[in-house]
């Protein structure tokens, strides 16, 4: 017994009868547009062997067509097969007057971007307008779909300073925005590619609203509090649990090793940074004015700066009490260089809204007047992107002398 497989079966019913590809339900959907769906290149093709040409530019009721669908689902490879058939399809526009590649840009399907950004055939639609004059640049700040804003920023066959018939470039589209980070990275995106927003008063200008940031802050603070307090209760006690514990005399046994001195000095940078950290989270909670939202971001440096010191002091304990000879200490040093090292990246590259020389451009400015008036835009509409954007860098610097520090540290001799 011989088993079909999906598209023989196909092409079976078709040489049967081949009006069967004409045939429509109620939302007038074809059979090519449930093939396209499923990116099945193989049905695809038996479909549109055994049918009029005319099958290919079949629209349903909102006027997608069959590759609207492929453009939506990310079949790159339909993609291709529909255009390598029937170029002209890729000028069909639906019931919104959007072609493929804004669907393809509206859900974030950045390989097929990447597709009609190589071919020269599909150029003009790159900067093609729906009925409400949104570009697919438009359509993907709305939905936030970074992947494809990279890439059309990237071209530079894409207009960034393009207006719909609401008179908004693709940057002032970023004060729809309802995420706090997706906000950042847009705002760095777009100013990084030199996209401008529209002319507009300064004195009509207002703050991002799109997350509630005041209550997002309290929260964060009350449970960053929480960490703070508890790092500094643990290196409190440890200081008076010392590696090698005391003499008979009361004092360290352990007093002049330099690994010894090491958690000493690391453990009351520990202590010192949280408790600081502790204060000021307490008083910008009390405190709800502007100026405590210096004292959030730096308590968050000093609280990170004490959870790495109170590490480092972990292994300088360890190191203080392992002879060298030890083949432990060099796997301790390199597990803690390792694990710091993946999680600090990751943090990094999580935080980081684009490329870290992205945001030293960002921070740094331009030289050109119209980036530097979108800075002064940025600095009116986002005051929150500056601060992060810097934070960031400070961040990173920090963790690079962290893992330094472990570095050099597991290769010193006692």
């Amino acid at each position: 017994q011989t088993t079909l497989s999906s598209a023989e079966m196909v092409d079976l019913l078709l040489q049967w009868r081949p009006a069967l590809t004409s045939n429509l339900d109620t939302n007038k959907s074809s059979p090519l547009h449930f093939a396209a769906s499923d990116g099945d290149c193989s049905i695809i093709e038996a479909l549109l062997t055994h049918s009029p040409p005319s099958t290919a530019y079949l629209q349903d009721s909102d006027g997608v067509s069959a590759l609207h669908v492929v453009a939506r689902m990310g079949h790159v490879a339909a993609v291709h097969l529909l255009l390598e058939l029937y170029p002209s399809c890729a000028d069909i526009r639906d019931n919104r007057g959007r072609s493929f590649v804004h669907v393809a840009a509206m859900k974030g399907r950045s390989s097929v971007m990447s597709y009609v950004i190589k071919s020269k055939m599909l150029e003009h639609l790159l900067n093609m307008q729906d009925k409400e004059g949104n570009t697919p640049l438009h359509l993907a700040v709305a939905a936030g779909e970074h992947k494809v804003i990279s890439k059309l920023l990237a071209c530079k066959k894409v207009h960034t300073h393009m207006m719909n018939n609401a008179g908004r470039t693709p940057s002032d589209l970023i004060e729809d925005s309802t995420g706090f980070y997706s906000m950042i990275k847009l705002v760095v995106k777009l100013y990084i590619s030199g996209a401008r927003f529209r002319p507009q008063r300064q004195d009509h200008i207002e703050k991002w609203k799109g997350q509630d940031i005041m209550k997002w802050r309290e929260t964060t603070s009350k449970n960053l509090a929480i960490v703070s307090t508890l790092v500094a209760t643990i290196a409190f006690s440890a200081a008076f649990n010392v590696p090698g514990s005391y003499g008979s005399d009361g004092k360290a046994n352990l007093d002049g090793d330099r690994f010894y001195n090491a958690f000493l000095v690391l453990d009351t940078i520990a202590v010192t940074t949280s408790v600081v950290a502790t204060i000021l989270l307490i008083y910008g909670r009390a405190s709800r004015t502007n100026r405590s939202w210096i004292g959030f971001i730096v308590s968050m440096h000093f609280l990170w700066v004490a959870l790495n010191s109170m590490m480092l002091a972990f292994f300088m304990a360890i190191a203080a009490v392992v002879s060298d000879k030890n083949p432990m200490k060099i796997a301790l040093s390199q597990l803690m260089y390792g694990g710091l090292y993946i999680l600090m990246t990751l943090l990094a590259c999580f935080a980081t809204p684009g490329s870290f020389l992205g945001v030293v451009r960002f921070l740094v400015g331009c030289c050109s007047e119209p980036l530097r008036r979108s800075k002064r835009r940025i600095s009116r509409q986002f005051p929150f992107v500056v601060y992060y954007a810097f934070n960031v860098i400070v961040f990173i610097i920090v963790n690079t002398i962290v893992l330094v520090l472990i570095s050099v540290a597991g290769r010193l001799p006692r």
